[in-house]
């Protein structure tokens, strides 16, 4: 029997499903129609029953494989002493994501020289070669297969003999001879004809070369050496997500072993809960935005109406929860590796880190993104009053160990990142919650992991409380904001692990029991946590040596399995897998951020010098008149803008870096579209609705253009008169953001301290004043302030619930706080320079926050007795960012 080194499989798919192609031009794996079906090609757990679709030359040949540059098109090439051919292997993609799934495979084979005989072998195995398969000729170049209530069509451009269960056929091909097979799940169309293919073909190659170049998060990554191995894990990611749900599986296949030979042989076509975070930073580092939020999307689905003790560790792609584990007995193994399991019975596990997960996870995307919707806390806040309730229980840990229960210092880790993230998000939003509590919780966790998790005999962090074995996941605790990488115990930490787990500068999990037999080998994405240690530590020339290490196992295609032996040398475990392509692109990513490198190619000219200026400044002149379609612009600018704040999210610092912002290709962007205001005419605004939302977005994204355009690092106070000096060309006026809060949005009034209006009697911009007031304008105004809504955008038709929320958001974030020891309402100074807005007596302020206020025993002591509090007043925090 033959097999073929794990890492010498190409990976096709079409975001439904995903098939393996070996080096000999044989399709050894294919679930159908989806990734977590059973198998109808299967060689690769069993090389004489699991069958297989195998196009190669009949003569002795030596073989290469490539991608098509920026796609998941795999080529073939075969050299024979005849001739040469390439054999080109690819799945459609549904472009519109709509229809009826696509489950289509293409096979095209081109002698490229000479002459070569081929031979095609055609051997499904159904239900993973558990149901009987019948093969029969359906028409002249059309076979079909059934078994177990599944059926392939097969087209073939030559005749093939049907062999028991199987087919086979040859021919002759000579230099531009080119010949097509297209197989589909279920009864397939008409033989597709060679031209219809031809257009399939490069349909399938602009469709991934579009979507690698775009860069929805604005950013424009470049890594230099290391780009094509990045992109080839873009296009892997891109491959494991789920189209139909958004999920992102683990890896492509099942039981491919830990160990030859051993029985540590998992089923990965499932999604983890705990990959969150992960893949949606390696995705952001990307530039991919629809695949984060689709992702996130998904695991939103699996919290409506369900409390935090429902969740599981892992689910199906479609959010299936039964997932239990059964054992192909008929099977061998890949090189005799049993048993093959099918289903994970680890789903049943608790596992105490998925809670950090979803909260890092949720702050991430809010970062990215700039937003959480409100409708998402009512279950990031179960989440964290579980953790409060259960930290202290024992788990089955990150690595799923099989054995009983453990206090593991990870998951107590990550039970303080998801309180952590969860004040960082309530405070950020104005979310309630117990603060107090939750920060209890959160310091008392960060003090017994300090105390029982430290093992001062081995001077580093270990496995489990009060153990003495080391374990690769402690190197998270840096990579988390646990502690920083300066602390001694982190430095500690990261050389304990180093000399005690790592094998030819590759890292094992750990070493030790854990409840099942046998061994496995080196954990590629421990390794590449390991260089991210390196890099926080300084240490940037073993940083970069540990991520060259992990590189150079990528197999030819560019593709990563889970594990290495390095005694070996060959790769182990499902391929190819997400976690090792997500920690090769968030090491890379954290090495050149190290090594003072742009992550972004930038012309950065130098911003004008923040301090006093003289005339206003017109941000958006021009010495044209942009031709853009000026329909909802303001909203389309609010839209860039938030696209440009999330691709300038400094991570580590957790702040916006709005002074790199200027010069970058989305900044030039940006000032296409605000150009285009020029030519708007805001008379066009025909509904007070429509007119509000428009003077609130271009109010929004005239203060951020003009923190960015002066380089602005903390504060617009750095500026003095910073509101009445920058300004935007809107059709005929030129407005600052003082002309559009007050002398429009607020109806022409004084502004706080003022003398005059900001219109006068024969100023035409006084046409464009709105009335009445809505006072609730105050709180979806950003003023470059961290206190920020969570709205990407204003709109006409959610106006009213938006400035709800932007009230609610407000109030209970910054903008209100009781003293009960005192009967003191402390209220945001807005509340004092706009006082006459919220009402005209104190009273009547007071019944107005109440309807905002979120503690209902407050809210209901504000409406009845509004006299009975003293008011003092905050500070405002003028901050472009605040943690």
């Amino acid at each position: 029997m033959t097999y073929h080194p794990i890492e010498t499989y190409g990976a096709i798919g079409n975001l439904h499903t995903i098939a393996l192609v070996g080096p000999d031009g044989s399709i050894d794996w294919l679930p159908a129609p989806h990734l977590d079906a059973p198998g109808v090609f299967a060689a690769i757990l069993d090389d004489e029953k699991g069958g297989r679709f195998r196009i190669a030359p009949t003569a002795p040949f030596d073989t290469a494989a490539r991608y098509l540059a920026g796609t998941n098109i795999l080529v073939t090439a075969f050299r024979t002493r005849a001739g040469e051919a390439e054999l080109t292997d690819f799945m459609p993609v549904d472009e519109d994501g709509g229809g009826r799934p696509p489950s289509r495979l293409l096979r095209r084979l081109e002698c490229t020289r000479g002459e070569i005989e081929v031979e095609a072998f055609f051997e499904p195995r159904f239900d993973y070669a558990r149901a009987a398969t019948r093969v029969r000729l359906e028409a002249p170049g059309r076979l079909a297969a059934e078994g177990g209530g599944g059926r392939l069509d097969l087209a073939t451009p030559f005749p093939m003999e049907i062999e028991g269960a199987g087919a086979r056929g040859r021919a002759v091909l000579r230099r531009g001879d080119v010949l097509w097979w297209g197989l589909d799940y279920g009864p397939g169309p008409a033989p597709p004809a060679p031209e219809a293919c031809e257009r399939c073909l490069e349909a399938t190659r602009n469709f991934w070369r579009r979507w690698l170049e775009t860069r929805e998060t604005g950013r424009r990554p470049w890594f230099g050496p290391w780009t094509p191995l990045m992109e080839r894990s873009a296009l892997v990611l891109k491959l494991l997500q789920f189209r139909p749900s958004g999920a992102v599986a683990a890896a492509a296949t099942t039981s491919l072993p830990e160990e030859i030979g051993g029985g540590r042989n998992w089923d990965y076509r499932f999604t983890w809960i705990r990959d969150a975070s992960l893949t949606l930073q390696a995705l952001y580092e990307l530039g991919h935005l629809e695949e984060m939020e689709r992702y996130f999307g998904w695991i939103e689905e699996r919290f409506k109406h369900r409390s935090a003790r429902d969740l599981r560790i892992m689910y199906g792609l479609r959010g299936e929860e039964d997932l239990r584990e059964d054992v192909l007995g008929h099977l061998e193994g890949y090189k005799g590796s049993a048993p093959v399991r099918i289903g994970n019975a680890a789903a049943g596990q608790q596992q105490m880190d998925i809670y950090g997960e979803i909260l890092d996870a949720a702050l991430r995307l809010s970062n990215y993104a700039g937003k959480i919707r409100p409708d998402l806390w009512p279950f990031l806040r179960s989440v964290c009053d579980h953790v409060a309730a259960h930290w202290r229980e024992p788990d089955s840990g990150i690595w799923e160990v099989r054995g009983p229960p453990a206090h593991f210092v990870h998951s107590k880790v990550m039970c303080w990142v998801a309180m952590d993230r969860g004040l960082t998000i309530a405070r950020r939003y104005g979310f309630a919650c117990d603060r107090r509590a939750w920060a209890a919780t959160r310091d008392a966790i960060r003090d017994e992991v300090l105390r029982r998790g430290w093992n001062p005999a081995r001077g580093a962090f270990v496995q489990r409380y009060e153990s003495d074995t080391l374990d690769a996941a402690c190197l998270r605790l840096p990579l988390v904001g646990f502690l920083p990488f300066d602390d001694p115990r982190v430095r500690a930490t990261v050389e304990a692990v180093q000399a005690e787990l790592a094998a030819d500068g590759l890292l094992y999990r750990y070493k030790g029991g854990d409840g099942l037999p046998g061994g496995e080998g080196a954990f590629l994405l421990c390794t590449c946590w390991l260089a991210q240690c390196l890099a926080g530590l300084g240490r940037l020339e073993e940083a970069e040596e540990t991520l060259r290490r992990v590189a150079a196992l990528a197999g030819p295609l560019g593709l990563f399995s889970e594990e290495y032996d390095p005694a070996w040398r060959q790769a182990l475990g499902n391929y190819p897998q997400a976690f090792t392509h997500i920690g090769l692109v968030i090491g890379v990513a954290a090495l050149r951020r190290a090594q003072g490198r742009a992550e972004v190619r930038l012309e950065r000219p130098r911003p004008r010098r923040p301090g006093r200026l003289g005339r206003p400044l017109v941000l958006n002149a021009s010495g044209e008149s942009c031709p853009l379609d000026t329909s909802a612009l303001a909203a389309r600018l609010m839209r860039h803008l938030n696209i440009l704040r999330g691709a300038f999210f400094d991570t580590a610092r957790g702040r916006v870096a709005y002074e790199e912002m200027r010069g970058s290709p989305e900044y030039r962007d940006y000032l296409d579209l605000a150009c285009g205001l020029s030519a708007f005419d805001p008379s066009a605004l025909e509904t007070p609705e429509a007119r509000k939302a428009f003077w609130i977005n271009l109010y929004n994204v005239l203060v951020i253009h003009g923190v960015i355009e002066l380089g602005i690092r903390d504060s617009v106070k750095e500026v003095p008169a910073f509101f009445r000096k920058i300004r935007y060309r809107v059709g005929p006026h030129t407005l600052s953001p003082d002309h559009i809060e007050h002398g429009i949005l607020r109806g022409n009034r004084r502004r706080p301290g003022g003398l005059f209006r900001p219109f006068g009697r024969r100023d035409p911009r006084r046409a464009l004043a709105l009335a009445p007031l809505d006072p609730r304008i105050h709180f979806a105004l950003v003023c470059a302030s961290s206190s920020c809504p969570p709205i990407e955008v204003y709109t006409a038709e959610h106006l009213d619930h938006q400035l709800e929320l932007a009230a609610e958001t407000f109030v209970n974030g910054e903008g209100l706080r009781f003293d009960p020891a005192r009967d003191t309402l402390f209220l945001s100074r807005v509340f004092r320079w706009y006082a006459r807005d919220f009402g005209d007596r104190p009273e009547d302020r007071i019944r107005f926050l109440a309807a905002y206020v979120r503690d209902g025993d407050l809210a209901a002591r504000m409406r009845e007795t509004p006299g009975g509090f003293r008011l003092r007043y905050l500070p405002y925090d003028w901050r472009l960012n605040r943690t």
